[in-house]
C-alpha cells in the first residue's frame, strides 16, 4: 500500500480539513477518513431548499374575513392597592391554576381560529416565548423600499417626537416595502403581531410577510376594520440572529388605499410592570391580560388608560374583569363591517365549593348576561353561549372512552345566566357578541385531570371553534358555510423515491361529529431543519394518501415533512414529523416513531410553584418532531444513506416492511403501558426482523417498565431486546460510557429535565442479558446501566434506558449516534466505487475519471466515497485507507455500475493486469499491489518489475481536476494552487513510495 508520503503530499492531505472539513452539512471527512464532528456553535440556516415552496399563506377558510377577540381569564397580579406584591387570583388546586389553564385554553383555540382563516386579536400573550424583541418603524433594524411617506398621526406606537408611523399607497404588485429585521436572542418558536392603526383609507387586505426559517408565510388583515393593538400574525421557527423578518408590503388588491408600517413584536417577553412591589418575575403569559395593555398603552401615544381601564389607581384585579372587553371595543371600528364580522370569546373554569371532597358539579357552560343590574347581554348572547356550550358539550360526550375520564353531560344544560362583567354589553357597546366559556370545573377531581390533558384542551378548542362557524352561520344570514375543516391526518410515512425524490404517505381523517368534515386536498409542507416549513404543496383529492416530491436537492440531506387536511373550512392540525434524505440506492435506515402519548403525567410543571402546577403546552411534552433529531444526527455521520421516517401506525398497517432496511431506530420517548410502548404485531414484527439478521436501536424511557415490569411484552424484552428490567427510576439526567463498549471514550452527556424538549422523568435502569453487555452508565441518582449492546454476528441491538432525542447536547447526539452506526457497519465511507468486493485500482480508475465532478448527480461509481456529491481528494484517502481491503458495508443509497472490468477478489495478478491493461493501461500496478498486499503474509511475495506488467509508468500523472464548482486548494503554508499545478509532482511522489520491486 501506498506509505511514507513525501512532505508535498503530506502537506497536501493537511490541508484537507480547511478545504473539505466543512459545508453546508458541517460534516465531511478528513485525509485518511476520521470523521468531523458537527459544529453545535453553527446551526444550520434552514432557507427554502430545492423542490420546496418559498412564500406560503395563512390558511383559508369559513371564518376568514371574521375578526375574533380572545382572551383566557385571570392572571398573576399585583395587589397594587395595597404592598404591590404578586399573586394568582386563583388557588393552587388538584395541580392547576385556573389563571394559567385558561392562558393555555386560548392558544389552543387561537391555532384553530388561524387555521380557520380568521384574524386573531389575542388580549393576553399566546403560547409560550419568554424571549420578545419589539421593532418600532423608526428603529435602525427597520428598513424601507419603494415610496413611503411619514404620518402626522397623534396616535401611534412609539416615543413622543417619533415619526409615527409610515404609509405607502397600494399597488397591484408590490412596489414598497417595510422590513423588520429583529435579533433574535435564541431559537425557538415566536407568535409574532403587529401594532398598526386603523383608518378609513386602509387597505382591507394589508399583507403582511414573515419570513421564518422554513420560508415565508404571507397573511393579510383589514385595518379598515381592526387596529390599535395588537394583530396575531401566527407562530413560526425563528434561527436565532437576523435571519428572519416581517416585510409589510403594498401589494393589494384595492388601489388608492394605504398601508401602514408602525411596530412589529416578535414573543412575549418577561413582565418587567412595577405596581409598588417590583416585576413579578414571570413570563407575560401568566400575568392579568392588564398588564399586556398597560405595557402597550404607555409606548404608544394618543391611546388613553381609559381604553382599558377606568382608573390607573384601582385595583388591578378589578380592573382587569372589564379590561378585555374594553380594550377589544377600542381596536374594533365598529364602522366598517357588521356586528356578524366579529365576536368575543373568553376562557375560564369553574369552581362550586372550592373543596374537592364537596364538589361534584362537572362539564362545560356557555355565560350570558341575563341583563340584571348593569350587566347587558350582547345583541345575541344566548345564542353564542348556547351555540358553544353545547359544541363543546357534546363533540367532548362523543369522545367518552377516549380520555382518561369520560366527560359529564349536561344535556341541553350547557348555558348559565347571571351577572358577568368581562362579557357586559356596556364595554362592547354593542360592536359585537361576547360569551366566556366555562370550559369545566377546576375542583372537581376528574374535571382537574382532564383539563390537565392535553388531548382535551386540544378537543375543547376544536369544539369551540366549530361552535363560532355555526354561530356565524346564524348571525350573517348563511354566508358563513356548515363546514368544519378536517381532522388530522394519521399513519405518515416518507421515504426516498430515488435521487431527488421523496413519497410521503399518510391516511385521510376520519369524518365525525366533533373531528371534522372530509378533505378535499391535501397541504405537504417540507422543511430542511424540521421545525421551519415551507409554504406548502397542495395536493387535490379527499381520498389521495401518497404524494412523491421531486426535484429535491440532495445536498440537503434530510428533508422533513409534515401532512395537513383542508377543504372549505380550512387546514387541520399537522401531522407528526416525518424525515427523508432523497438520495438513491438500497434502504439503510428506517427511522420508526412510536412516541404518540400525549396526556396529562407528561406536562410540564409552571414556573417556580409548590405543589406542582401543570401547564398543557405540547411542545413541552410530545411535540411529535423528535425525527429531527434522530435524522439529523444520522445526517451529520453519513448524509449520503437513505434514510426513511414511518409512524408505528404505518408500520402496525402492514404500509411499511422492516426488511427492507439494514437498521432499524425506534424511538418511543416516554410511551408507556397505556399507549404500548411496542404491541404485540410490532413485537412479532421486530422479533421477526432480528431474526433475520436486522440491527435495532431503541430508545425510551418507559420500555422496560411497560414490557418487562407490567409483563406486557416480558419475553420480548428479555430475549429481543436483551434486557432484564432493573427498576423504574434512575434518578438522574447524567450518563457515561462503560469502558469497553461501543460508546468508550464519548464523554459524559446529559438527557433532558425538561428546560430543552421535554423531561425524560423516570429512566428505565436495566441490564444486559443473552449475551448482551452494558454500553451506558448512570452517573448519580441511584446508578445503573443506561443502555446496553448486543453483537450476534449479523444481529445487533442497542437498547437506551432513556429517550435518545433528549440528549442536550447536539455534539453528544451526534458522537452517540455515529458509535451506533460504526456498530452496525452502516454509514462508513467505501472506495470500492465498482462494487466488486475488494478495493483496487480499477476503484482508483473509477476515483480518476470522476475527479473534480461536484453535482447532485455524482454518484459511487464517479468516484464519491463520501457520498457529498463531490469527488475529490477526500475520496482518493478513502481508497488509499482501504486498498487491498474489503470494504466497510456498502452505504447502499450510493448507486454503482460496473466498470469495464470487474476482478473479483481472488483474482490473479496476471488476470489482474490483463485487465488492466486493456481497459486502462499503466493502472494495473496498482491492482497488482493490491493483490500481493492482500497475499498470506508468510509467503513472500514476488519479485514483479513494472516491465513484467506491460505498462510504463512516463508521463504518469493524476487526471485534470473538472472545472464543476471545485475550489482551488490551499496548502499549509497558506499559498492557492491550481489542481493541474500539483497532479503531476503529486502523481511522481506517489510512484515514489511505491515499494521497491514495482
Amino acid at each position: 500500500m501506498v506509505r511514507n508520503l513525501s512532505p508535498l503530499w503530506q502537506r497536501f492531505k493537511k490541508s484537507l480539513p480547511l478545504v473539505y472539513a466543512c459545508s453546508s452539512k458541517g460534516l465531511h471527512l478528513l485525509a485518511g477518513g476520521k470523521k468531523l464532528g458537527y459544529e453545535p456553535l453553527e446551526p444550520r440556516i434552514a432557507l427554502t431548499a430545492t423542490g420546496l415552496v418559498e412564500v406560503g399563506t395563512q390558511p383559508v377558510g369559513e371564518l376568514s374575513g371574521k375578526i375574533v377577540y380572545t382572551h383566557g381569564g385571570h392572571g398573576y397580579e399585583a395587589a397594587n392597592t395595597g404592598s404591590g406584591s404578586w399573586g394568582f387570583q386563583r388557588p393552587n388546586l388538584l395541580g392547576m391554576i385556573e389563571d394559567l389553564g385558561n392562558q393555555d385554553q386560548m392558544s389552543f383555540f387561537v391555532d384553530y381560529l388561524f387555521r380557520a382563516g380568521a384574524t386573531v386579536v389575542p388580549l393576553r400573550p399566546v403560547g409560550h416565548q419568554p424571549n420578545e424583541v419589539v421593532l418600532d418603524n423608526d428603529d435602525v433594524e427597520v428598513t424601507f423600499s419603494g415610496v413611503w411617506s411619514n404620518s402626522g398621526s397623534s396616535i401611534y406606537f412609539g416615543d413622543p417626537g417619533d415619526i409615527p408611523y409610515r404609509f405607502a399607497s397600494t399597488s397591484t404588485t408590490e412596489t414598497a416595502t417595510a422590513e423588520y429585521r429583529p435579533n433574535i436572542p435564541e431559537a425557538g418558536f415566536y407568535p409574532v403581531y403587529s401594532w398598526t392603526r386603523y383608518g378609513s383609507d386602509r387597505a382591507a387586505d394589508q399583507l403582511y410577510r414573515v419570513n421564518h426559517s422554513g420560508g415565508s408565510t404571507e397573511v393579510t388583515v383589514n385595518h379598515r376594520r381592526v387596529g390599535n393593538g395588537l394583530v396575531y400574525l401566527g407562530t413560526y421557527y425563528f434561527e436565532a440572529g437576523t435571519s428572519g423578518s416581517v416585510e409589510i408590503s403594498n401589494r393589494s388588491s384595492e388601489l388608492g388605499r394605504v398601508v401602514i408600517a408602525d411596530m412589529i413584536r416578535f414573543g412575549n417577553g418577561i413582565g418587567d410592570i412595577d405596581r409598588g412591589g417590583g416585576v413579578s418575575g414571570r413570563d407575560r403569559e401568566d400575568e392579568l391580560s392588564v398588564y399586556w395593555f398597560q405595557w402597550h398603552v404607555e409606548r404608544a401615544q394618543g391611546v388613553s388608560t381609559s381604553t382599558y381601564r377606568t382608573s390607573p389607581t384601582s385595583d388591578d384585579g378589578t380592573a382587569n374583569v372589564g379590561a378585555p372587553p374594553r380594550y377589544a371595543e377600542y381596536m374594533n371600528r365598529e364602522t366598517d363591517g357588521l356586528l356578524s364580522d366579529r365576536v368575543f370569546v373568553s376562557f375560564h373554569s369553574n369552581a362550586t365549593t372550592g373543596n374537592p371532597a364537596t364538589a361534584t358539579a362537572r362539564g362545560v357552560v356557555g355565560l350570558y348576561n341575563t341583563g340584571s343590574g348593569s350587566n347587558q347581554p350582547t345583541p345575541n348572547q344566548f345564542s353564542l353561549a348556547q351555540k358553544l356550550g353545547q359544541e363543546v358539550n357534546d363533540d367532548l360526550v362523543d369522545q367518552n372512552g377516549f380520555f382518561e375520564h369520560n366527560w359529564d353531560d349536561n344535556g341541553s344544560s350547557t348555558t348559565y345566566g347571571s351577572s358577568f362583567g368581562e362579557i357586559d354589553n356596556n364595554r362592547t357597546n354593542g360592536e359585537f357578541d361576547a360569551t366566556i366559556i366555562e370550559t369545566g370545573y377546576h375542583d372537581n377531581t376528574q374535571d382537574a385531570e382532564m383539563l390537565r390533558d392535553p388531548r382535551v384542551r386540544d378537543a375543547i378548542a376544536r369544539a369551540t371553534y366549530q361552535g363560532l362557524v355555526k354561530y356565524f352561520n346564524s348571525v350573517d344570514s348563511g354566508a358563513t358555510s356548515l363546514v368544519m375543516l378536517p381532522g388530522k391526518p394519521t399513519s405518515v410515512y416518507a421515504e426516498s423515491a430515488g435521487a431527488g425524490s421523496v413519497k410521503v404517505s399518510w391516511t385521510p381523517p376520519a369524518v365525525n361529529s366533533y373531528n371534522g368534515d372530509g378533505a378535499t386536498g391535501y397541504m405537504i409542507y417540507g422543511s430542511t431543519n424540521g421545525y421551519g416549513f415551507d409554504g406548502g404543496t397542495y395536493v387535490a383529492g379527499g381520498a389521495t394518501s401518497s404524494f412523491t416530491f421531486t426535484g429535491l436537492d440532495i445536498s440537503e440531506d434530510a428533508y422533513y415533512f409534515k401532512v395537513a387536511a383542508v377543504n372549505e373550512g380550512g387546514e387541520s392540525p399537522s401531522s407528526e414529523v416525518v424525515a427523508a434524505f432523497p438520495n438513491a440506492g438500497d434502504k439503510d435506515i428506517l427511522i420508526v416513531n412510536g412516541f404518540d402519548r400525549n396526556d396529562r403525567p407528561l406536562n410540564p410543571a409552571a414556573q417556580g410553584l409548590s405543589p406542582q402546577v401543570d401547564r398543557v403546552r405540547p411542545r413541552q411534552s410530545n411535540s411529535f418532531d423528535y425525527a429531527v433529531q434522530v435524522a439529523s444526527s444520522i445526517e451529520a455521520n453519513a448524509p449520503h444513506l437513505v434514510v426513511d421516517t414511518t409512524s408505528n401506525e404505518a408500520l402496525i398497517a402492514g404500509d411499511v416492511d422492516l426488511s427492507d432496511y439494514k437498521a432499524v431506530v425506534w424511538i418511543l420517548g416516554e410511551e408507556s403501558s397505556l399507549d404500548d410502548t411496542f404491541n404485540a404485531t410490532e413485537q412479532t414484527l421486530v422479533t421477526n426482523y432480528l431474526a433475520g439478521g436486522g440491527k435495532l436501536m431503541v430508545s425510551g424511557a418507559e420500555i422496560g417498565w411497560d414490557l418487562d415490569n407490567l409483563n406486557n411484552g416480558r419475553s420480548f424484552y428479555n430475549n429481543q431486546l436483551k434486557a432484564d428490567y432493573v427498576s423504574d427510576d434512575a434518578g438522574t439526567y447524567n450518563v457515561q460510557a462503560a469502558g469497553g463498549s461501543i460508546f468508550a471514550g464519548l464523554p459524559s452527556f446529559s438527557f433532558d429535565d425538561g428546560s430543552l424538549f421535554y423531561d425524560a422523568q423516570y429512566p428505565d435502569r436495566i441490564n444486559p442479558l443473552g449475551g448482551a453487555t452494558t454500553a451506558l452508565t448512570y452517573v448519580g441518582g441511584s446508578g445503573g446501566n443506561a443502555a446496553i449492546q448486543y453483537d450476534g454476528g449479523a444481529t445487533k441491538v442497542v437498547n437506551f434506558g432513556f429517550p435518545f432525542e433528549t440528549i442536550t447536547s447536539e455534539s453528544a447526539r451526534i458522537a452517540v449516534m455515529d458509535r451506533v452506526l460504526e456498530f452496525f457497519g452502516i454509514g462508513e465511507p467505501t472506495a470500492d466505487f465498482n462494487s466488486s468486493g475488494l478495493v483496487d485500482g480499477f476503484d482508483f480508475l473509477a476515483w480518476q475519471r470522476g475527479f473534480g465532478m461536484s453535482s447532485t448527480a455524482v454518484i459511487l461509481a464517479d468516484g464519491d466515497a463520501d457520498g457529498d456529491n463531490l469527488v475529490d481528494v477526500n475520496d482518493f484517502a478513502t481508497w488509499e485507507s482501504q486498498l487491498g481491503q474489503v470494504p466497510p458495508p456498502l452505504a447502499g443509497s450510493l448507486s454503482s455500475s460496473s466498470a469495464d472490468a470487474t476482478p473479483q477478489a481472488d483474482t490473479t495478478v496476471d488476470e489482474l493486469n490483463s485487465a488492466a491493461q486493456r481497459a486502462f493501461g499503466f493502472h494495473g500496478l496498482l491492482a497488482a499491489e493490491s493483490e500481493l498486499e492482500s497475499s498470506d503474509a508468510d509467503s513472500p511475495a514476488p519479485a514483479v518489475e513494472a516491465e513484467q506488467l506491460g505498462v510504463t509508468t512516463a508521463g504518469l500523472a493524476l487526471p485534470a481536476a473538472k472545472t464543476q464548482e471545485q475550489p482551488d486548494l490551499p496548502l499549509s503554508g497558506g499559498g492557492m494552487v491550481e489542481h493541474e499545478s500539483v497532479q503531476q509532482e503529486l502523481a511522481d511522489e506517489v510512484l515514489s513510495d511505491w515499494p521497491e520491486g514495482f
